[in-house]
């Protein structure tokens, strides 16, 4: 007992140096910088500046120009980002090095894709001041749009870890990312304005529109209204989050490879 807590905090300020020198890392990379750190909130800015129209703008386009930044912080800055990274130190054979290490699987796992995670919760601090500046209503129910970051976030760093088995290069990152990419985007595009109760809320079984769906559903309220087949709006959202996270770890836990592809 009196030896668990140094070395449970001397494996944490492993993990957090790891992490630091990843942010280093990506920060060297112009490519990389310019796509996780630039590139999202570019967007969002301008996505906020393009819906929005003064008095005028209501908390259903709100919802949806905020389920725009969340996708695009999550695919962009999360999903593109822990697929180059995680590809780049499998190729040059630092993921196999600190294997050897005295951290666990998880603790190098946690070190790689940390900083990108953290880097989006910066990004959804911004967009919640511009959106209040510009003037965002609060959400009339935060809880789904907690669901929707926290499930989002899951998904993306997942579906990286994934999308790296088949990836052979770095640069091919920027490839093999595409399809899900897009298939999110407009996924989270298109379902916040579709009617809850109506078929089309099928759609929600994409990856990206339960963000689009929850998102909405915080600024306009409903949450757990009757919606599709009379279950609650926000239920199949909430499902979708977990199906797909759940699918991703499983088949990232069986075939992830920590060494070079050859």
């Amino acid at each position: 007992m009196t030896t668990a807590a140094p070395a449970s905090t001397s494996s944490a300020s492993r993990v957090l140096a790891l992490g630091a020198a990843e942010v280093r890392l990506l920060l060297r990379n112009r490519t990389a910088a310019i796509s996780s750190l630039f590139l999202p909130i570019a967007f969002g800015v301008f996505f906020a500046f393009s819906f929005d129209s003064g008095a005028e703008t209501g908390p259903g386009i709100w919802g949806m120009i905020t389920a725009l930044q969340l996708v695009l912080t999550f695919t962009m800055g999360v999903y593109i980002t822990i697929t180059q990274t995680m590809v780049a130190r499998r190729q040059t054979r630092v993921l196999k090095r600190m294997r050897t290490s005295s951290l666990s699987d998880t603790g190098v796992l946690l070190a790689t894709t940390g900083p990108a995670v953290a880097i989006a919760l910066v990004h959804l601090a911004l967009y919640a001041v511009i959106n209040t500046l510009l003037g965002a209503p609060f959400p009339a129910d935060v809880v789904p749009l907690v669901l929707a970051v926290a499930g989002g976030l899951a998904v993306c760093v997942t579906a990286g870890f994934v999308t790296s088995i088949v990836t052979p290069t770095p640069e091919r990152a920027q490839i093999t990312t595409l399809p899900l990419f897009f298939l999110m985007f407009g996924a989270a595009f298109v379902v916040p304005m579709l009617a809850v109760d109506s078929w089309w809320q099928a759609l929600v079984l994409v990856p990206g529109a339960p963000i689009g769906l929850l998102t909405q559903l915080a600024f306009s309220g409903g949450t757990w209204a009757p919606g599709l087949l009379g279950l609650p709006a926000a239920l199949p959202g909430i499902v979708s989050l977990i199906a797909w996270t759940a699918a991703f770890s499983v088949l990232a836990q069986r075939r992830f490879r920590w060494d070079p592809r050859v």
